[in-house]
């Protein structure tokens, strides 16, 4: 059988390379995107997910908290004998925050402002991507992969699957609700998070058929 990567599997990750890279280059040039201000309004209005729930779901999508967890998950990988997987994952980890940063600063986009959306939550760094949810993206969709192809018991990889699609889907509304990331911030966050975690997922989906 080839190792070699399926055709339409590279031509996806290059096609969803080109569409971010295009996403980004219009974030540099524009402060907001066509939407962005309506969105974010119409979000704002809704009574969900409401300061709690978007203040919990932010901080354990924190890029420091996850840098830490996905640590001790690789470890985990390495000693349950996952030594491929745990290394794939790590290397992208690595990766992660230093990719994000650097995308940060060369798009240099500036926050939502007061006189635009509510601010409910403070922030520290440029506004694309939204760093939480690319972190987000890249942890949880991990997770989402381990609890749909790993050998734990059905209820666990239920449980798992659940929390791990929650959090991704309520990352990026929550950063936009909470006013500190445009719509158009949370789809590069996402958009870049995947970017990374698909060839990580490639990797250790070949790897278990080599097996």
């Amino acid at each position: 059988m080839s190792e070699r990567l399926p055709a339409s599997t590279a031509a996806l990750w290059l096609a969803l390379l080109a569409l971010t890279i295009a996403l980004s280059t219009l974030a540099s040039i524009h402060d907001k995107l066509p939407g962005d201000t309506g969105t974010a309004s119409w979000l704002q209005d809704l009574s969900f997910p409401g300061q709690s729930l978007a203040d919990t779901v932010r901080s354990i999508t924190s890029t420091q908290l996850l840098l830490a967890a996905g640590g001790a998950l690789a470890l985990l990988l390495w000693l349950r004998g996952y030594r491929l997987e745990a290394l794939v994952f790590a290397a992208a980890l690595i990766v992660l925050p230093l990719l994000q940063a650097g995308i940060k600063e060369i798009v240099d986009r500036p926050r939502p402002t007061a006189d635009l959306v509510e601010l409910r939550a403070a922030f520290s760094s440029p506004s694309f991507p939204s760093g939480h949810v690319m972190s987000a993206t890249y942890f949880y969709g991990f997770l989402l992969f381990l609890a749909l192809s790993s050998p734990l018991p059905s209820p666990a990889r239920a449980a798992l699957a659940a929390v791990a699609a929650t959090v991704l889907a309520l990352t990026g509304p929550v950063n936009v609700w909470l006013g500190v990331h445009w719509p158009s911030d949370a789809l590069g966050g996402y958009a870049w998070g995947a970017l990374l975690l698909l060839p990580v997922i490639i990797a250790c989906q070949r790897h278990r058929r080599r097996a």
